[in-house]
């Protein structure tokens, strides 16, 4: 016969606390159905409304994280802002097992919005940012447009993860975090047209700690743009394309902007994509910093402009020629970059004649052109090559 000592009785004990208290923890999670406050499926009348009052439900409640629950189906939502700080210390759930779509125009330039939700978790569904309309409206020169919205804008929240979450056709940005600490985007799906203007998939800007995983974007603009005062940068398992690349900046555009700093890009995959992995800043004398910067691992597949630094930035020429960028890149490592490029000078490097490139780091690169070795291109560069390195180093 076993005969139990105290200190096991007591770990079981324990144990079967610990085990009660999580089922009850979880037993305890309240859902908020938006159909309950009078949301309709179909897409063709406003739930916004709905949508505001499950939320409010839901972040008024104290429990163990409340849900937020949208059901199957196409819900129609004119837009929706989503205030916290909620009252749950564990934050609150948004389970979408449908498709949510915007109208035609928007009145903001933000569609969906959460502002102080620390904790938040959005899990599943579609976002359907419904632009083609307005991006015909863009096209059509001498037109009065309603504002381009970002769908999924995030802003001054913690601890923020937001997974399998399908976004589509956004009239400008598709996810902006801005202000944020703390946030993990992964599995998500970000598609709209080659040829949609400033679609960027994700855009990041003075938020730390901040792991984009698994992520499939193809997109008009940017498939994923890290802006002023941003550090803590993960990027890992990105496919990207169509789109502009993967993009730091553009900086330099104003005063008193942050710093980017400590970046990682590993394991990604570029196809037809304009840019590769660019760093791009104003030419102009704002001062500003890019530093702590790693690019590993990634495959290019008929990329233009595979490796590229720009600090020569001025769209139309305005405000900027001739003027030199204040701000000072440095400790950037490229890694095991290989594939092809779609023209000729794969590794550009056009640094600033005032605050030159330095510690840049080819190691093991290999980047055709048209079956053949590319070139590269190096002003006001310094750096170092190792491994082998080819189009050959101009550092």
């Amino acid at each position: 016969m076993r005969i139990m000592t105290q200190y096991q009785i007591s770990l079981a004990q324990l144990t079967k606390t610990l085990v009660v208290a999580l089922a009850t923890a979880a037993a305890a999670a309240t859902e908020y159905s938006v159909v309950d406050y009078g949301a309709r499926a179909g897409g063709r009348v406003d739930a916004a409304g709905a949508f505001l009052a499950a939320w409010a439900a839901a972040c008024g409640d104290d429990g163990y994280r409340p849900v937020m629950r949208v059901p199957a189906g196409t819900f129609l939502v004119g837009q929706a802002y989503f205030l916290g700080p909620c009252r749950s210390a564990g934050g609150v759930v948004l389970a979408i097992d449908g498709t949510v779509v915007a109208p035609p125009a928007v009145a903001n330039t933000s569609w969906i919005m959460f502002h102080y939700a620390h904790g938040l978790a959005i899990r599943g569904g579609t976002l359907d940012g419904n632009g083609r309309s307005f991006w015909a409206c863009k096209a059509a020169a001498g037109r009065d447009c309603p504002p381009g919205t970002t769908t999924l804008d995030i802003s001054q929240s913690n601890n923020v993860s937001v997974k399998r979450v399908t976004l589509v056709d956004s009239k400008n940005v598709h996810v902006s975090i801005f202000d944020c600490a703390g946030v993990t985007l992964q599995g998500l799906r970000i598609t709209a047209p080659a040829d949609s203007p400033n679609t960027d998939g994700i855009h990041v800007a003075l938020s730390r700690d901040v792991s984009i995983l698994s992520a499939t974007v193809g997109t008009g603009d940017d498939c994923v743009s890290m802006g002023p005062g941003t550090s803590g940068v993960v990027l890992r398992s990105i496919r990207c394309g169509p789109g502009h690349g993967i993009s730091i900046g553009s900086l330099g555009g104003g005063a008193g902007e942050g710093e980017v700093r400590n970046v990682t890009v590993e394991s990604a995959v570029l196809t037809g994509t304009q840019n590769g992995l660019r760093i791009k800043t104003w030419g102009k004398p704002n001062a500003g910093r890019v530093a702590g910067v790693r690019f590993t691992r990634v495959a290019m597949r008929g990329v233009g402009n595979p490796i590229v630094v720009d600090q020569n930035y001025c769209p139309g020429n305005v405000n900027c020629p001739g003027q030199s960028s204040g701000v000072k890149i440095s400790d950037v490592e490229y890694d095991d970059i290989t594939g092809t490029s779609a023209t000729e000078v794969a590794v550009k490097f056009d640094c600033s004649g005032s605050n030159p490139c330095t510690g840049i780091r080819l190691k093991n690169i290999n980047l055709t052109y048209d079956g053949k070795p590319a070139q590269s291109f190096c002003k006001n560069a310094g750096g170092s090559a190792s491994g082998a390195v080819s189009p050959p180093s101009c550092l």
